[in-house]
């Protein structure tokens, strides 16, 4: 049985300096076992990370509710109570949990001035990937200013932001996948740190309860607001498990160098992760079963591992819709490798719908690999942060004087797409 499936391929999520620093288009990069001052804490392989620059942003929960009008969406219907529910021929969708952050304008490739949302929807995008955070201000948290870190005002991330950013998405018209990292800071193969306020748990069973009620509580929020998640990712990367580490005495500012956590849900209990993940799953469907469930690992480009991780879920009763994976270049091998390793999954579990959780570059490859899987079951892809470039490839966008402006040559690779996903641009 492999204990951890891609420690050899590291990919580190946190930047090599703070965001705050870096400018919109500017190349940032993400540090690696190559370089200097790696991270390799606990393990060599990490997740989607990086916070952008600081400004206003959506703050506060919002408390309307989503009217009808608001809601018309092309590839929706109603679910059990009243609840939209978006199903486009194929999610092209964008992580752009940063944006909130920021306070720029958004130029698109006919020279107008848009929101973000409507940008992306003019080159066929149809659904928004958000990140959330348990307490982004607790010490060692994504914004804190504790031990010397940058951090934020705002607690970017959390319940509130999110749900409010979540009801513009929806506003809309398009679909919301609602990613949770269960932890104050990135959450990825490397870091999977428990929240501050959960550490005092003294059973695996007390540490789930805590894990399922923040999940009631987020879900909840954000029906009761018209932000109603189409897709919920319980963990992020969560290759190695899930809280299973606590911050150590090397840990920094972006969570690297953890360190095991005395009641951990580690794939070294595997018993001890599937009573989480089920916790997990249980707090979305009790809100609404109609939400779709899904796991994602980063392990792309080792599919005998991601099948044992699956097996070792399936068989312990993890239930769950889609997987989701990550596929960049530069971690996770050439396309050819995202495909075979897709395609074996969707032979291996035909019970299975999948999506590409991050990517960049190879963007054309990427939306092909998953819309030729067999039965429709390839749902969609999430390209990761598109505002932003680094080692794992270059932003959509170029910074200029009046603001962030859609490069027209990335953009014109989206609309070329549109016809082969089924799908069409919003004039």
């Amino acid at each position: 049985m492999k204990q951890f499936m891609h420690c050899t391929f590291p990919r580190v999520s946190n930047w090599s300096v703070p965001m705050g620093l870096l400018l919109v288009g500017c190349v940032a990069s993400r540090i690696s076992d190559d370089d200097d001052g790696a991270k390799n804490g606990a393990s060599t392989s990490t997740g989607s990370g990086g916070s952008a620059a600081s400004s206003s942003g959506s703050g506060g929960s919002g408390g309307e509710t989503e009217s009808a009008a608001e809601s018309t969406t092309t590839g929706t219907s109603t679910g059990s109570g009243g609840s939209d529910i978006f199903d486009p021929p194929f999610m092209l969708g964008a992580d752009i949990s940063s944006v909130q952050e920021l306070n720029v304008e958004f130029i698109d490739t006919d020279g107008r001035s848009k929101s973000i949302f409507e940008l992306l929807k003019s080159h066929g995008f149809n659904t928004i990937r958000l990140r959330t955070f348990v307490d982004p201000h607790a010490e060692y948290g994504y914004a804190s200013r504790a031990n010397g870190c940058a951090g934020f005002d705002e607690p970017y991330g959390d319940r509130d932001h999110v749900v409010a950013f979540g009801k513009q998405i929806k506003q809309a018209g398009m679909g919301f996948l609602l990613n949770f990292h269960y932890s104050d800071v990135w959450a990825d193969p490397g870091n999977q740190i428990i929240p501050e306020a959960w550490r005092d748990a003294d059973s695996i069973e007390a540490l789930a309860q805590l894990m399922k009620e923040y999940t009631i509580d987020v879900v909840s929020t954000a029906i009761a607001a018209g932000a109603r998640p189409d897709i919920v990712q319980v963990g992020n990367e969560i290759t190695p498990g899930i809280l299973a580490h606590v911050p150590g005495p090397d840990t920094d500012c972006w969570g690297n160098y953890p360190v095991l956590a005395p009641i951990h849900g580690s794939t070294a209990n595997w018993d001890n992760l599937a009573t989480l993940l089920i916790a997990g799953i249980e707090g979305v469907r009790e809100v609404d079963p109609t939400i779709k469930i899904m796991l994602h690992l980063e392990n792309t480009d080792d599919v005998e591992g991601v099948e044992w991780w699956v097996d070792s879920a399936l068989s312990r009763g993890v239930e769950f819709d889609v997987l989701g994976l990550s596929c960049y270049t530069t971690w996770q091998g050439p396309p050819a490798v995202w495909e075979a390793t897709f395609e074996k999954l969707a032979e291996t579990y035909a019970e299975l719908e999948f999506v590409i959780a991050e990517y960049n570059p190879e963007r054309t490859a990427a939306n092909l690999v998953i819309k030729n899987l067999p039965d429709g079951r390839g749902l969609g892809t999430f390209i990761w942060e598109p505002t932003q470039s680094g080692s794992w490839g270059s932003a959509l966008f170029e910074p200029e004087s009046d603001g962030l402006h859609a490069r027209p040559e990335a953009f014109a690779e989206f609309d070329a797409l549109l016809p082969q996903l089924g799908l069409a641009r919003d004039q």
